[in-house]
């Protein structure tokens, strides 16, 4: 069930699920440290990294959209954190929320209305949570970690949302 769970989770986010192997070798490794879904999806799609970004990719090259510093602090402070260092609840206020969504609507409808494909990329801790915000509003639009784009993938900052 837990396998499963994942996989369901990947194509939520319109990760294909064809690398059977990877998904299963990053399991493997990290459920010996832990069984929450959220930090397993996290380990796959890091493993995963090149085929998302080549699926992602556009003429060699993946336009991303970067949170800003403001914006990656007020995620970042919002973590609340165990005894062991590990996140448990994500609390950020309302208004904060309202603005984030209004911010990321301008941007994206600028880069939209210019045919920019893009992704959205932040800190590898707040992805899950950036997703969860943004998937009301752009159920397609793709949230990367930092560690989620591949060595060899050329990146294009389009823009940073700030």
């Amino acid at each position: 069930s837990g396998l499963l769970a994942i996989l369901k989770l990947l194509l939520n986010e319109r990760v294909s699920i064809r690398n059977m192997n990877q998904i299963l070798e990053a399991v493997a490794e990290v459920v010996a440290y832990t069984r929450k879904s959220e930090l397993i999806l996290e380990q796959v799609r890091s493993r995963l990294a090149p085929q998302i970004c080549g699926d992602l990719a556009s003429d060699g090259a993946l336009n991303v959209l970067r949170l800003g510093e403001k914006w990656e602090m007020l995620f970042h402070k919002a973590l609340r954190r165990d005894a062991k260092g590990e996140v448990v609840q994500f609390d950020i206020d309302p208004p904060h929320i309202e603005e984030f969504c209004a911010d990321l609507k301008a941007k994206a409808a600028s880069l939209q209305d210019k045919g920019c494909r893009f992704a959205l990329v932040t800190a590898p801790e707040a992805r899950t949570y950036v997703r969860m915000i943004t998937e009301r509003l752009f159920p397609a639009l793709p949230v990367l970690s930092q560690v989620e784009i591949a060595r060899n993938v050329q990146t294009d900052t389009v823009d940073s949302l700030s």
